[in-house]
């Protein structure tokens, strides 16, 4: 049977139960009218007709505003919930990368705890047997494997819960944002692993702010709003509808009251392009837009760990990053010029300064570090790595 997800008609309510609110009455009033009016039961719907099929090779990312029911659809998917109306057809082996920590026990070992999350994902016995070494390594823990899991910190606790969710390749992979856990060098690892196993999966769903990575890896997506499936498409005529719907918010108001995120709280991505020196300024092209479609203002140069402000930031037109990401405006380009402290004369100082071009909505806080082109980032190594990576692709 070929794998496939089917969603038809799928409606869920959940129960909320609300006390009636009540006048000061003193302690007596209150517990007396706890007792006499128990609080109301009224169903509430999360998600309302969500019609769509995936099969073999589909990428499909999830959009909308936060509270739109991005995280309840894929815990449908996964079958935590079931729908209260429609059906939902999921064939193949399927891996929700949704909560870390589902089927640990903090008084377990950490060897037990292997077994136990195992079993919660559904895996037999004899095979997590032979896997215990491998995911022991791959998380770091081999020199822990017969401690208690509440004596381990909470990487270390997401780092061995990362490890077995994905010791296994399935056929279907549902996700609430990019997997990232623990330190620099396990960070690189999990990134490999994580591209490995959305490589190989058959049908992967993917519900993230990051529109850059939903860009890099979805083919189709599906728009939702207060639970209702509000777009369907390819994943390009997709993020321009969401990007439309959340410029209509914002102009309009509508809706302000939701949880929708604010441009503060919007994640920003982007390129650096373009990096040269011109005197004491450092100068950087490149683009830059957030998650809800808005072009940033601030722009700093991180060295040492100190950050220099931009003096100017030129707005240029990128009509080829707006088609890219479906944004609603093309000035996602800039032309920034930074003042270099004394000692940063050339572009390899910068490099040896841990040069980093970060972004923020505003100069007075720019915090999200922007991507370096392969080819900008070359020109920041010093002079003796560059002669030895020509040194090593000539084969001397």
């Amino acid at each position: 049977m070929r794998t496939r997800i089917r969603a038809s008609g799928i409606s869920l309510d959940v129960p909320l139960y609300q006390q009636r609110e009540r006048k000061a009455q003193g302690w007596g009033g209150l517990f007396l009218g706890a007792a006499l009016d128990p609080p109301r039961r009224r169903l509430v719907r999360l998600l309302e007709n969500i019609d769509f099929e995936l099969r073999e090779g589909d990428r499909l990312a999830i959009l909308g505003r936060n509270g739109a029911g991005k995280s309840t659809l894929l815990r449908v998917l996964n079958r935590v919930y079931q729908p209260t109306q429609g059906s939902l057809e999921v064939n193949g082996s399927c891996q929700a990368l949704l909560n870390m920590g589902l089927g640990f026990n903090g008084e377990a070992t950490v060897f037990e705890n292997i077994f136990l999350r195992g079993v919660a994902m559904g895996l037999k016995a004899p095979f997590l047997r032979g896997e215990i070494p491998a995911i022991l390594e791959f998380s770091g823990l081999a020199e822990k494997a017969g401690h208690r899991l509440r004596t381990l910190s909470s990487g270390q606790r997401m780092r061995l819960g990362f490890a077995i969710s994905t010791s296994v390749q399935h056929d279907i992979i549902l996700m609430d944002e990019w997997v990232g856990a623990g330190d620099a060098d396990f960070m690189a690892k999990a990134k490999e692993r994580m591209q490995s196993r959305v490589g190989g999966a058959k049908i992967v769903v993917l519900a993230s702010h990051s529109t850059g990575l939903l860009r890099d890896i979805c083919n189709r997506g599906i728009v939702l709003e207060r639970g209702k499936l509000a777009y369907a498409g390819d994943i390009t005529s997709s993020l321009k509808h969401y990007h439309e719907l959340v410029s209509r918010v914002r102009a309009t108001g509508e809706g302000a009251s939701d949880t929708s995120e604010s441009p503060q709280g919007a994640q920003i991505f982007g390129a650096v392009e373009a990096i040269s020196i011109e005197g004491t300024t450092c100068v950087v092209r490149g683009w830059f837009v957030d998650t809800e479609g808005s072009v940033p203002s601030g722009l700093s140069l991180e060295l040492n760990g100190q950050r220099h402000l931009a003096v100017s930031v030129e707005r240029q037109r990128r009509a080829d990053v707006m088609r890219h990401f479906g944004l609603q405006v093309d000035d996602c380009g800039f032309l920034a010029r930074i003042p270099l402290p004394p000692g940063f004369t050339t572009l390899a100082s910068l490099g040896v300064g841990g040069a980093a071009i970060l972004a923020g909505a505003s100069p007075d806080y720019t915090h999200a570090r922007l991507r370096v082109a392969a080819a900008v980032e070359s020109q920041l190594l010093p002079l003796d790595h560059n002669a030895a990576v020509q040194s090593r692709s000539l084969g001397t």
